[in-house]
């Protein structure tokens, strides 16, 4: 099957979608598929990755929230009917707009990873303003594909009209080395995720100062928030506890993994929850904000993996989840979660729906581990 799949950025950008769309692409050609992405970045270029043929176009409206490449959407309007299907990804970027346009045949799954709102009070007003032009991709495609049934609820709160045309399929967990117990000396809490505002990093840095001096945390990512972050943790007097690691390539944030005593996610909206999963399937306890997603999780995650959700806000029950956490020590076995192998049939179940060719037998979706 020759699939299209349109996202807003790619690997090496880093992020919850990127790692999503990466993955899924990746096990799409390691099962026979002929994959393609189309993408948008600050300049032109064509490059395999993971045997995926990945088209880049320059940007047109270069603005970080609002990135737009005309040439993309031109490429969709004149290319569309060479793929069997488009898959593309993400609500909250204009990029799924452009793939809903024209008059292509091709059919269109969308995987929206929707919040419900915006991540800033400016996109957040923004946000009902967007809506018609949401309706439009939705209307356009297929099947959705949420990754949670919470996510499912909030996209059928916002458009019934896509009811009959969701499909729930989790994200999937990378094989993780599986090291149990305690770890020895300074208690290392791992925080991963895009610097943003919504990620509420500040409240597990104030978490850090009743914590004391036994407990070190570190951030994984980057993101317009990094400044603010600093200077909450100099003014905290915990910046020699506080690491800020900036974005890291597989085998230093592998590395990251290792060392974690805990990892914590106080995000105040997900779609899934991608952190605390891989850190559930690596055995590591997890504490994460009680929001629909997470509890979703922990359900998923089952009765063997250790996760307490806490509410960011309160710094005193926060500091006391990472407490417990880290005392119980890291889990002999990984949590059943799904694994990418998994994603990838389930998401070549729904192209064979929609597009009526079917899917070879590969042996993927097996489970992975």
């Amino acid at each position: 099957m020759r699939v299209g799949v349109v996202s807003n950025a790619y690997h090496p950008d880093i992020g919850g979608v990127e790692t999503h769309v990466r993955r899924l692409c990746a096990g799409l050609a390691a099962a026979g598929d002929d994959v393609e992405v189309l993408t948008q970045h600050a300049a032109r270029s064509t490059e395999t990755v993971d045997g995926v043929l990945v088209r880049r176009f320059p940007l047109t409206v270069p603005v970080r929230d609002y990135r737009v490449s005309l040439p993309l959407w031109r490429w969709i309007r004149e290319h569309a009917d060479e793929y069997d299907v488009l898959h593309t990804h993400s609500y909250h970027a204009l990029v799924s707009f452009g793939a809903a346009l024209g008059r292509h045949r091709t059919p269109l799954v969308f995987t929206p990873h929707y919040h419900g709102t915006g991540h800033t009070r400016i996109r957040a007003a923004l946000h009902p303003i967007y809506r018609p032009l949401g309706r439009r991709i939705v209307s356009r495609a297929g099947r959705l594909i949420c990754v949670t049934g919470a996510e499912r609820d909030l996209v059928l709160r916002d458009f019934p009209e896509a009811a009959g045309r969701v499909v729930v399929v989790p994200n999937g967990t990378d094989p993780r080395p599986v090291v149990p117990g305690r770890r020895p000396g300074v208690r290392v809490i791992l925080c991963v995720g895009r610097l943003e505002h919504y990620k509420r990093v500040d409240r597990v840095i104030r978490a850090m100062a009743p914590l004391g001096p036994a407990y070190r945390l570190d951030v994984v990512g980057d993101g317009p928030a990094a400044s603010a972050l600093r200077q909450i943790a100099g003014r905290l007097g915990v910046a020699g506890r506080v690491i800020f690691h900036g974005r890291l390539d597989d085998a230093a944030f592998a590395g990251c993994l290792a060392r974690a005593s805990v990892a914590v996610s106080a995000s105040a909206h997900e779609a899934f929850g991608m952190t605390v999963a891989d850190a559930l399937a690596a055995g590591i306890p997890t504490v994460a904000s009680p929001i629909p997603a997470h509890r979703e999780l922990a359900a998923l995650a089952g009765n063997t993996a250790w996760i307490r959700l806490a509410d960011p806000e309160d710094e005193a029950a926060l500091a006391d989840a990472l407490r417990a956490a880290a005392a119980a020590g890291r889990s002999a076995t990984p949590a059943p979660l799904p694994t990418w192998d998994d994603v990838v049939a389930a998401t070549r179940e729904v192209y064979s729906a929609i597009t009526g060719l079917p899917v070879s037998s590969t042996g993927v979706g097996a489970g992975g581990r």
